[in-house]
């Protein structure tokens, strides 16, 4: 395994595991996180129906998202990567397609035919030792047309995301949000189409709170950066 982020992760499990404990707020969380993947890829499943096309899932953590997913659109074949190996057993166990990654480098991961239509993540890439190398690697992954949405990533200015890291997460993997910024995914996406996005979006803390979530984005909070997590959004021409 490689010595980055990923090994970091893979060996941590007190902080990850007291995270997932209050079922509510985890519930919160993924169906703000579904609703929104469902605004990007909405159009071309409609279109399609999901057929003969393919997804993978960048951390799909407990499995909820990527469960409730791959039950909507059962046409597609779903693929979920993940970096601790109990989940990836537990997923499997269940019959999907989940499998352990241990690089940071998702190119080399895949034989060399193996292509995406969609590939997808809530808070993972500034997980990444280098989020931008990352992200280009899953660029590389996508078929012509093909979609890359991320959600929920902690950003250089996104201050009460980096309070919670380093009060309830490990800080040696979480400080590389401060190297993510707007105008570098902007330049790393202008290398590849013109059809992108990047955009704030509600705190990853406020989407546990439904009641608190509803008024927030009525009083259009998410567009502060200063407290906001980050939507990154393109399609590879």
């Amino acid at each position: 395994m490689e010595e980055n982020n990923v090994s970091i992760q893979a060996s941590e499990t007190v902080s990850y595991d007291s995270l997932m404990k209050n079922k509510a707020l985890n519930k919160n969380r993924a169906d703000y996180s579904i609703s929104q993947i469902k605004y990007f890829i909405g159009d071309i499943m409609k279109t399609t129906d999901g057929r003969n096309l393919s997804v993978l899932e960048i951390g799909f953590g407990d499995g909820a998202r990527f469960r409730e997913l791959s039950g909507m659109y059962q046409n597609a074949h779903f693929i979920g990567l993940e970096v601790r190996k109990e989940p990836v057993e537990k997923m499997t166990g269940l019959g999907y397609d989940c499998r352990l990654v241990e690089t940071e480098m998702f190119d080399s991961f895949f034989n060399s035919g193996e292509k995406f239509d969609i590939i997808y993540g809530y808070g993972v890439l500034h997980h990444m030792s280098d989020p931008y190398k990352s992200l280009e690697s899953l660029i590389k992954l996508l078929k012509p047309g093909g979609i890359v949405v991320f959600f929920g990533e902690h950003h250089k200015y996104d201050l009460l995301s980096h309070t919670n890291a380093i009060v309830k997460r490990n800080w040696v993997y979480e400080k590389n949000a401060l190297m993510v910024k707007r105008k570098c995914f902007k330049k790393l996406f202008k290398q590849y189409t013109a059809d992108y996005r990047i955009e704030y979006d509600n705190n990853g803390f406020v989407i546990c709170f439904k009641r608190f979530n509803k008024l927030y984005c009525k009083l259009k909070m998410q567009r502060v950066p200063l407290w906001n997590c980050m939507t990154v959004f393109a399609k590879i021409n």
